[in-house]
């Protein structure tokens, strides 16, 4: 690492694996010009991504992030490269409009609380499969990498051996996997030819009066808002966006769960005799160690933030996560609190028109996994040094999560 630290390094590494203390150098400076990185799904080592404005202070991110007519997120690195556009996230009005009205009926709160049972025995199933109690276990090879990935393959109704498919397009959309773009290339196409084909197959069940498999992918084909239907080409990218995001963001934040379990015994303490304490907890968690950093829009005139003259057709990076770390709105933000008055204001699922619609069901797989770990075990305790991953900034979490789970006498 240079002694003078920039915008350019923030790539490096030292920095992926914790990004907190390099944000707060450069947060009084923003925005500054000149970082380069990769939306989801493009191709390290094929694309080359634009030089882009970094927006860090809570003020700034918000101000880009709300204002969806001046910045668009319409990505063109992303809609040239090899892979599928991302629904909702890649989409600016009137087309977001009319997508997120049918997205947002499939994931109203009411659906995603009917699915509690079949979260739950996925989660109980898992803890037996792969916990052992007074042993150190790594969290992260198997629970964290596997729960949520058998919970999208339950949502989308595809066969249960498939949970290691979805993890390997999950790790290889959103970058965080070390591998080469022809790896990378063809766990893409792998997964949109399933989803072309699964979709299809339950379009026609569901043509002959036959019920379709998985109560997710039977949503985005049945709903209906204002006689419109999601088409076909729709479905196929809706079921490959929620399933990427789905699978990685979550399987993050349910590591980063455990270790602020693992590493603040008070809080796990305090969960242990007060159940109630979940939402606080979660909140928190997701500001200390939320796992979306950034976002990239592009501005659609040149527009003025701060003291940055941005220029139409510019590249700008939301950092969410260094949102989250500033101190002007959340004070002494390296602490993790539970009386956060403002726990709620959080960037780490977006801001805006484009905040996170699957955030209830990332929510409804933590509260099961904590409400069963607090049934379970008694202790949870840290067996050896976590190990932060180190490939991408697109998300915070860890490669490696080592721990010990004490039952309950």
């Amino acid at each position: 690492m240079k002694t003078a630290f920039g915008v350019d390094q923030l790539n490096h590494p030292d920095v992926i694996r914790n990004p907190y203390p390099y944000y707060d150098l450069l947060r009084d400076q923003s925005p500054l010009f000149g970082y380069r990185d990769f939306p989801p799904g493009t191709m390290p080592g094929v694309d080359d991504p634009s030089p882009s404005w970094v927006v860090l202070n809570f003020d700034h991110v918000a101000a880009v992030a709300w204002d969806h007519e001046n910045f668009s997120s319409r990505d063109s690195l992303q809609e040239e490269s090899s892979a599928p556009s991302l629904m909702l996230v890649n989409h600016d009005r009137p087309e977001h409009t009319r997508l997120r009205k049918v997205a947002s009926k499939v994931f109203q709160p009411a659906s995603i609380k009917s699915l509690s049972p079949a979260v739950d025995a996925l989660v109980r199933q898992a803890m037996d499969e792969f916990f052992v109690t007074d042993r150190p276990v790594d969290v992260m090879t198997d629970f964290c990498a596997m729960l949520p990935s058998r919970v999208m393959a339950y949502l989308f109704g595809m066969p249960d051996d498939m949970d290691r498919d979805v993890r390997n397009w999950a790790t290889a959309f959103m970058l965080s996997a070390d591998i080469s773009p022809q790896a990378r290339q063809a766990y893409n196409e792998e997964a949109m030819a399933f989803f072309a084909d699964h979709v299809r197959d339950n379009m026609d069940r569901i043509s002959k009066g036959e019920d379709p498999s998985g109560p997710l992918l039977n949503a985005f084909i049945r709903t209906e808002v204002d006689g419109d239907r999601l088409s076909f080409e729709e479905i196929v990218r809706f079921c490959m966006t929620a399933t990427v995001a789905g699978a990685e963001t979550t399987s993050f934040y349910l590591g980063n769960l455990i270790t602020v379990f693992a590493d603040f015994p008070d809080i796990w303490q305090d969960f242990v005799e007060g159940p109630n304490l979940f939402d606080a907890i979660y909140k928190e968690v997701l500001r200390f160690h939320g796992p979306p950093q950034r976002l990239f829009r592009v501005a659609t005139r040149d527009i003025t933030i701060g003291k940055a003259d941005i220029k139409r057709g510019d590249w700008v990076a939301c950092f969410f996560g260094a949102a989250n770390y500033d101190p002007n709105v959340f004070p002494e933000p390296y602490e993790f609190r539970l009386n956060r008055k403002n726990a709620n204001r959080h960037m780490s699922f977006g801001y805006g028109i484009h905040r996170c619609l699957g955030a209830p069901l990332a929510q409804l797989e933590a509260e099961s996994t904590a409400r069963m770990l607090r049934e379970r075990y008694q202790q949870i305790e840290r067996a050896g040094e976590p190990v932060w991953q180190d490939v991408s900034l697109l998300n915070h979490g860890l490669a490696s999560n080592p721990v010990i789970f004490r039952e309950r006498s």
